[in-house]
């Protein structure tokens, strides 16, 4: 409608105007000043929803779905995904960039993630890094290590700097040397396991637990877990991560 007479609200009685004379307006009367394109991102499903809009000043005529421009989708993807807390996996890779002193930045890595996607939870910060940045992060801030015993375990990069690996023991029979990596080779901080998944000891120094504290776990444990292999000489035992059923004998 056409407002023709407005009066104005008055201090102490309502402050709201009050519309004394107007006169109805039929839409098919106006023709739009402007046709513009809306952006909205859905909260609930995490996508990027577009909507053209026939404008008459402020006033909305038409309004109908259409195509998401595509550089403003992965803006706001990028920026609602920054926005939101970051998951074990985003924490663990900053960690990692942090710990190799590669200078990436996060807001880059996340347009770079988003390109291509529709959806938040399609997203994975990984994915921005490209193909040379990766394979230097891998050399200097691996995600995982390969035990003895041939299977792959996580690195956990902390806040403080240290890397933690969490193996049960027997999979490092043998192994002397605590591993180390990046350039400047920095000992992992390992997290022996019982067969319960507990730690049991914690070490920078593989081969003083094999000649000093071993005897010691081993005592305690192999009566709790006499299905796993309790070797009194670990240097030539077999690395394992099965019971002694399915372990080779040394």
């Amino acid at each position: 409608m056409l407002a023709l007479d407005v009066q104005a609200g008055r201090r102490g009685e309502q402050l709201e105007a009050r519309i004394r004379i107007a006169s109805v307006l039929d839409k098919a009367w106006l023709a739009a000043t402007s046709i513009e394109q809306v952006h909205e991102l859905d909260e609930a499903g995490g996508s990027v929803r577009a909507r053209e809009r026939e404008m008459y000043g402020a006033i909305v005529l038409k309004e109908r779905d259409t195509a998401a421009d595509a550089a403003v989708m992965t803006q706001m993807l990028a920026d609602a995904y920054l926005a939101r807390e970051w998951t074990d996996a985003d924490r663990q890779l900053i960690a990692r960039l942090n710990f190799a002193r590669m200078e990436v930045a996060i807001e880059d890595l996340a347009l770079r993630a988003a390109s291509g996607r529709r959806k938040l939870g399609e997203m994975h910060l990984a994915d921005g890094l490209d193909w040379s940045v990766k394979q230097q992060l891998d050399r200097l801030a691996p995600a995982s290590f390969t035990a003895p015993s041939g299977r792959t375990h996580p690195l956990d990069y902390r806040a403080d700097g240290t890397v933690a690996l969490s193996v049960k023991l027997q999979e490092l029979f043998g192994l002397a040397t605590t591993p180390s990596i990046g350039e400047r080779r920095e000992p992992l901080l390992i997290l022996l396991l019982a067969p319960n998944g507990r730690p049991v000891q914690t070490t920078r120094d593989l081969r003083s637990f094999w000649d000093t504290t071993y005897q010691d776990v081993r005592k305690e444990l192999r009566a709790r877990y006499p299905k796993h292999p309790w070797p009194e000489d670990p240097w030539r035992a077999t690395p394992t991560a099965r019971t002694t059923r399915g372990a080779a004998k040394p």
